[in-house]
Order: C-alpha cells, then sequence, then structure tokens
C-alpha cells in the first residue's frame, strides 16, 4: 500500500472504512433552566442625579504625621510598590525611633512629635535634591527618586477609568 493512496482513503469522505461506520459526535451541553416566574425589573441605580465629588488621593503627604507615613510607606511595600531597600530607606521616620529625642533632638534642639502633620512628600523633595547633588553613588540616587516618584503617585487622586 501506498501512502497517497492510505492519505486519500483517510481524508475520502465516500471511502469505506472505520469513518464510514462512524456516527457523528454529539455534544452534550448543560442548559441552563428557565426560572418559572418572571423576575420583576430591577429599579434604576441609586447614582442616576446625585453629584459625584472629584476623588481624593488615598494619602495627602503634604499634610502627614511621621506615623501616619510609616503605616502608608509600609502598605506601599506590602502591596508591591516599594521594594525592601526602598521600604528601609523611607519606611521608618527617625522621630518614631524611641531615642529621638536623646540623639537627633539633642544635636537639633527639637522634641519628637511623631504625630504632627507636616509636609513628608516636601522632604523627599529636599533629600532627593540633595542626593543629587551630593551622593557621587548614582545605586542610592536612583532609590532616592524612585521612592519620590512612588511618593508623588500616591499623591495624585485615582484615575477615573468610568468615563
Amino acid at each position: 500500500m501506498r501512502l497517497t493512496s492510505a492519505l486519500s482513503r483517510l481524508f475520502d469522505g465516500n471511502a469505506a472504512g472505520p469513518q464510514a461506520n462512524a456516527t457523528p459526535l454529539r455534544r452534550n451541553e448543560p442548559v441552563l433552566a428557565r426560572p418559572a416566574v418572571a423576575l420583576p425589573a430591577l429599579p434604576p441605580p441609586a447614582s442616576v442625579g446625585v453629584t459625584a465629588t472629584a476623588p481624593q488621593a488615598r494619602w495627602d503627604l503634604r499634610h502627614i504625621s511621621p506615623r501616619q507615613f510609616a503605616e502608608a510607606t509600609h502598605e506601599l511595600y506590602v502591596g508591591g510598590m516599594l521594594s525592601w531597600d526602598e521600604f528601609r530607606l523611607m519606611g521608618l521616620p527617625s522621630e518614631l525611633h524611641p531615642q529621638f529625642d536623646a540623639t537627633i533632638g539633642a544635636l537639633t534642639g527639637e522634641k519628637a512629635e511623631p504625630d504632627r502633620p507636616r509636609d513628608m512628600l516636601a522632604q523627599w523633595e529636599t533629600r532627593a535634591d540633595f542626593e543629587r547633588r551630593n551622593n557621587p553613588d548614582p545605586e542610592a540616587v536612583r532609590k532616592t527618586e524612585r521612592v519620590l516618584q512612588v511618593l508623588n503617585w500616591q499623591s495624585q487622586p485615582p484615575l477615573n477609568v468610568t468615563v
């Protein structure tokens, strides 16, 4: 038997063989039963006629306490927005350290106020500018700029994708 004759018998619909006796396959797919009682129509959405307020940023980084900032950065780290190194760089503001008054506070003459709101975004903008001008290590500058980029993104209101 030649290959061409075998192939022609295989694909020829008129040829006798196992395919001539085969029954066509029938698919048994599930069918959802129709409800016995017609369901009532849904009321109109409650948002019709309601004026929507502009979306707000999740955190106001221009007016946030160091303690709230630490919680926000932890959420960014857990959510995958910050790497471990970036979180270590920014995740714990120095005022939350128990020895702040005896160390940094003694040098600056300030007491720790971890619950007083301040402009944490401006502090990071100042730090990034300082790093760009004075740090010879490009990796440290890149980390600081990346942290500032994430903070700027978080300070923006969420995008409205329902137009």
